[in-house]
């Protein structure tokens, strides 16, 4: 019996969730992306089990794009995947440009990239807004989505982009995919936002003791926030007049390298 896909559907692991592909989202044109080209995940060193090397090996990636700094790459490495070049470009910046590092010994410094952001805007704040400013500047000038698009264009696929996750930067560089190839704001952010679903148990374990009011502040440490995505993707269009200028000035897709994007990964 043939399988039918679904656009976001999940790749079943036994030791991780969240991992899908892009496949199956219509763009305006008509076509729709190509499936088994482009992948998104989190941490591979949660497969561990025979059965999710074998099922990560049928991928027959090419390429694995590790959007983890060096600090968190190095506590979970990734396992060498066969026929993969595999890559690290943090996907998240402190204000210098140094690699924002989500693990243990990066605690003190994330501490005091957000000391700095308070006083930039005169007052305490709660980690919300913070990781709502800094998820405004992810489009750009970002090196781990140069190093992502530059893929793309290489046709280096089979591709796995991932971070600790795949939730942040997964989820943005997702969103920009998608939206070079065409499809929707709306099915964009949808993507995005089917970490919710995926993550679930993990969500609600991690919400259960905390405050009402909190919740949805604090939903982004295990989730993704609506909120927060979309001002990401609309941080684009209040500096660009469309998304297609974006593309062109950030990664040099003019019109005739964006066409030929589009006529490779939709069908």
């Amino acid at each position: 019996m043939q399988v039918v896909f679904s656009p976001g559907d999940e790749i079943k692991f036994e030791g991780a969730n969240n991992f899908r592909e892009l496949g199956g989202y219509r763009a305006a044109d008509g076509r729709q992306v190509k499936y088994g080209l482009l992948y998104r995940g989190g941490n591979l060193d949660l497969l561990k089990s025979e059965a999710d090397h074998a099922r990560l090996a049928s991928l027959g990636l090419r390429e694995i794009l590790d959007l983890r700094s060096a600090g968190e790459s190095a506590a979970h490495p990734d396992p060498a995947v066969p026929g993969a070049h595999y890559q690290r470009v943090c996907g998240m910046r402190n204000a210098d440009g140094t690699e924002m590092d989500f693990s243990g010994q990066g605690i003190e410094r994330l501490r005091q990239e957000k000391k700095a952001f308070e006083r930039s805007v005169g007052r305490p704040v709660h980690d919300f807004e913070w990781f709502s400013a800094l998820y405004r500047e992810m489009p750009f000038r970002n090196p781990a989505y140069h190093a992502l698009f530059a893929l793309l264009e290489g046709r280096r696929v089979p591709v796995l982009f991932h971070c600790s996750c795949g939730k942040d930067r997964t989820g943005i560089g997702a969103m920009l995919i998608l939206l070079a190839l065409g499809v929707s704001r709306a099915d964009a952010l949808a993507d995005y936002m089917l970490t919710n679903v995926y993550r679930r148990e993990i969500i609600e374990r991690f919400l259960a003791d905390k405050p009402a009011a909190e919740r949805d502040l604090l939903l982004p440490v295990e989730g993704v926030s609506e909120p927060m995505g979309a001002g990401a993707i609309d941080e684009i269009l209040r500096r660009y007049p469309s998304y297609e200028a974006y593309f062109a000035d950030e990664f040099g897709l003019d019109a005739a390298r964006l066409k030929a994007l589009r006529d490779f990964y939709l069908e």
